[in-house]
């Protein structure tokens, strides 16, 4: 029979809850955008960080700033690609942190959707995700050290937006998955959460179609905190939901969206 122990506070040094020297990181989609600035969260918190992307786009900023990042060319949607990706990060002395960044986000009406658009969206948005978690799941167990996967979901997996239907699917089945692999990785000591940033400055949110898509929503005016959230905001949480300071939390999300959510519809 089980038995409650209570146990004194943690002694244990405030600065060392978010250092992550001797930890490995993948960031896929890391080369731009929050995955960026994610990649570059995690290494200024000592881990190395491998970034699997199509392109490098701007990697090299990572380097130059003397930050240990290598990259991995990788096309999400394909599932060998994934495991290459895990393989060569496990292969730097195991893995430790997944997150599940990459992602599209172009929107057509329902009566345009056709069946390539529909299932290339699933691919990177969605499928990609669960082959990322079970190719990492693999490496961390090879180590014995457990490990943390964030999956980037979206308010839209909470709530719809006009001309959306299929990236507010892709994003809901993230939030539906990440619970569930919570509850089946817990046994191996991975935990893992996700994350819903709210509309968030990055280069393709202001695009002017997309951008305009945002005004018809009106989205700006529905942000208690006024503003779109920054991509480091974003990588704040990523961090935080890496490391130790997150220790017992797992099968969650976070929404980061300036109170975006708090209009409801």
């Amino acid at each position: 029979m089980q038995t409650l122990e209570y146990r004194h506070l943690d002694e244990t040094p405030f600065a060392s809850l978010l250092d992550l020297r001797g930890k490995v990181a993948v960031v896929t989609g890391g080369s731009s955008g929050i995955g960026l600035d994610i990649s570059r969260r995690l290494a200024q918190a000592g881990a190395r960080v491998v970034i699997g992307s199509l392109a490098r786009e701007r990697t090299d900023e990572l380097l130059e700033a003397g930050l240990a990042v290598s990259f991995v060319a990788t096309d999400v949607s394909r599932r060998e690609q994934i495991e290459r990706l895990a393989t060569e990060a496990g292969g730097q002395g195991g893995l430790d942190i997944w997150v599940n960044n990459a992602g599209i986000y172009p929107l057509k009406p329902v009566e345009a959707v056709d069946e390539d658009f529909w299932d290339r969206m699933q691919a990177i948005n969605t499928r990609a995700a669960f082959f990322g978690a079970q190719c990492a799941r693999v490496q961390m167990l090879r180590h014995g050290r457990g490990g943390s996967i964030v999956n980037l979901s979206s308010v839209c997996g909470h709530r719809p937006m006009a001309n959306h239907v299929t990236y507010d699917t892709s994003k809901g089945a993230i939030l539906a998955m990440t619970r569930s692999l919570a509850k089946d990785l817990s046994r191996d000591g991975i935990r893992v959460n996700s994350i819903s940033p709210g509309l968030t400055a990055t280069p393709g949110n202001l695009e002017p179609e997309l951008f305009r898509q945002h005004q018809q929503n009106r989205v700006l005016e529905n942000i208690p905190l006024g503003r779109p959230g920054e991509p480091f905001e974003i990588a704040n949480v990523a961090l935080f939901l890496a490391s130790p300071l997150a220790s017992y939390i797992t099968g969650t999300d976070i929404t980061v969206d300036g109170g975006w959510l708090l209009h409801g519809s």
